[in-house]
């Protein structure tokens, strides 16, 4: 029997005892409650056996004897009661479980017997009680019965121990009306949500990506790439600026539930969201309670159709209305990544789109949590919401990160020996990007660059010499694919004017042009592949991306050059 056909059965059988104007409204409640699914071992098997006991106690052609053997399922509604209090208040559920609580204590609960009426009476002592307590009394009284008690019953005693059981209940979904609607409506959507290989795929993605070329051992060493920041206020009074790592301010200190990152290139803009994005999903794998993180990069959300709340309904594979319910309710922590990479197009309207959808999500869904990622800007792009900027690693801070992660002691001599020189070479190397390609560049070459510039040269061209050296690959040609990288920088940031996403068609089609200006033929396809092992280039959503905006702005850089110079 369906649930539709069920609630009229239901409707049908107590219209006459249960007073309520919108009673039909009840009974889907608990059709709802009844139907749910909750995971707890107590509470196993209620949702199809109840159901199904109903369907067949409501179909004209059950037998007696065959209602009988479904009683047992229905008349005890001990399970069906503190179903009701895991939704409305869980710590109670729990306690009650713990402590082992009888239906005395679940119907006080659910406020069921308001003036602390004595349940063992006779029902027949309670006739016509506002608070529908002869009922109440009744489903009290049947919760030992057992199934040779019902072999006795007439029709009339089974329909009258049915009715007393409904009413009880439906009494109960009155007086809790709210809480269960509100909460039937999460744990629906939870039951709906089936994200475990989502939040797999990104722990793992994530965990790869921040390992790339420092080999981080232990989850503790993540955060080292670079997360602390300091609130930027327009007065200088140091003392009302909120300070700590991203993640410590975002579970303590931020009442706004919003946050904008400031940070130069190789800050450890994205990386402090993806650190966030990884932790978060480690901990609802394990914790159905915690939020779920979806990490936007901005720089790779090309089409101005494509909405950021799409991406989060294809990332999680839910409706719309699920995903609304989700940012409504503040179950979901929302990281966007790169503002300042939203690709330039005609008109600029792309830009003007993007950020009126982020002030829009900003304004309807104030439970959500909300972290933007930007270059330093003069004005904010947001209003109430607080800015922090990304503070650069403090000498203790780098001789601590390459402890954890440099095992030679040649290395780290030479580091060491480069932090307590020159004060202006400590400048330079503060940043998490750059002190961790310094770190590569010593490994391989036993020798410290002394520029920025010189930094990123000397580490994107080890990782093509050392990937020569180690395949021994004669068609690896270095310059060549020098010359394509050029191009792509070039031309993306030309068009662009940030490092955003590329399709592939776009990025063969800038390694025709740079093979047409320079005059030579190469495996256009086999350089992209090998760019991407070495993460000079990377992909994010089927686009084509630098991995950081610093090997963009180099190849650029070459190219700019050779152009004036021809």
């Amino acid at each position: 029997m369906d649930r539709n056909t069920i609630g009229n059965e239901i409707e049908a059988e107590i219209n006459a005892s249960y007073r309520y104007k919108n009673l039909r409204e009840l009974i889907d409640i608990l059709l709802s409650v009844i139907i749910l699914k909750t995971g707890k071992k107590e509470l196993v098997g209620i949702e199809e056996r109840l159901y199904v006991s109903l369907g067949k106690i409501f179909d004209g052609e059950t037998t007696i004897n065959d209602i009988k053997l479904c009683l047992s399922n229905v008349i005890k509604i001990e399970p069906l009661l503190k179903k009701m209090i895991l939704l409305i208040d869980e710590d109670e559920y729990d306690k009650i479980v713990q402590e082992n609580l009888g239906l005395a204590h679940v119907i006080t609960q659910l406020g069921l017997n308001p003036d602390n009426k004595k349940l063992d009476r006779k029902p027949e002592d309670y006739l016509c009680d506002g608070n529908y307590m002869e009922h109440v009394a009744r489903s009290y009284a049947l919760r030992n019965s057992e199934s040779h008690t019902y072999v006795g019953w007439t029709r009339r005693e089974i329909y009258t121990n049915l009715d007393s059981v409904l009413i009880t209940c439906l009494r109960a979904v009155e007086i809790n009306k709210k809480a269960l609607i509100s909460n039937l409506k999460k744990k629906s959507i939870n039951n709906e949500l089936n994200i475990e290989n989502y939040l797999n795929e990104i722990t793992q993605q994530l965990k790869k990506r921040m390992s790339r070329f420092i080999h981080i051992r232990g989850e503790e060493n993540f955060s080292v790439l670079g997360s602390y920041v300091i609130e930027y206020q327009d007065d200088t009074s140091d003392s009302r600026r909120r300070k700590g790592t991203v993640e410590y301010l975002r579970d303590n200190s931020i009442p706004e539930r919003r946050m904008m990152i400031w940070g130069e290139a190789g800050m450890g803009k994205t990386t402090t969201l993806e650190y966030l994005t990884y932790m978060d999903a480690k901990k609802r794998l394990k914790d159905s309670n915690y939020n779920i993180p979806v990490l936007v990069l901005l720089g790779v959300m090309t089409k101005a159709t494509y909405t950021i709340k799409q991406y989060i309904c294809d990332k999680l594979d839910i409706g719309v209305d699920i995903c609304e319910s989700l940012l409504e309710e503040g179950k979901i922590n929302l990281f966007l990544d790169g503002l300042n990479e939203i690709p330039a197009d005609a008109g600029g309207n792309l830009k003007t789109l993007r950020m009126r959808e982020i002030k829009q999500l900003l304004r309807d869904y104030p439970k959500t949590f909300i972290i933007i990622t930007n270059r330093p800007q003069d004005t904010r792009d947001f209003n109430n919401v607080p800015i922090f900027n990304l503070i650069k690693l403090s000498k203790e801070e780098m001789r601590d990160f390459i402890k954890k992660n440099v095992d030679e002691e040649d290395v780290k001599e030479l580091l060491f020996t480069s932090i307590n020189g020159s004060e202006r070479f400590v400048q330079i190397i503060n940043t998490p990007l750059i002190l961790s390609r310094l770190i590569e560049i010593v490994r391989y070459k036993k020798e410290i660059p002394h520029s920025e510039g010189e930094i990123i040269a000397e580490f994107l061209n080890c990782l093509l010499a050392r990937e020569k050296e180690e395949k021994q690959d004669a068609r690896l040609d270095i310059k060549r694919i020098i010359y394509l990288l050029r191009m792509i920088a070039f031309e993306s940031l030309e068009k662009k004017e940030a490092n955003s996403g590329m399709t592939e068609s776009e990025v063969l089609k800038y390694c025709s042009k740079s093979m047409d200006t320079y005059r030579f033929q190469y495996d256009a396809l086999y350089a992209l592949d090998i760019v991407l092992q070495l993460g000079i280039l990377e992909k994010r959503e089927d686009l084509y991306v630098f991995s950081h905006q610093a090997y963009q702005d180099y190849y650029y850089a070459m190219e700019e050059l050779a152009v004036i110079q021809s």
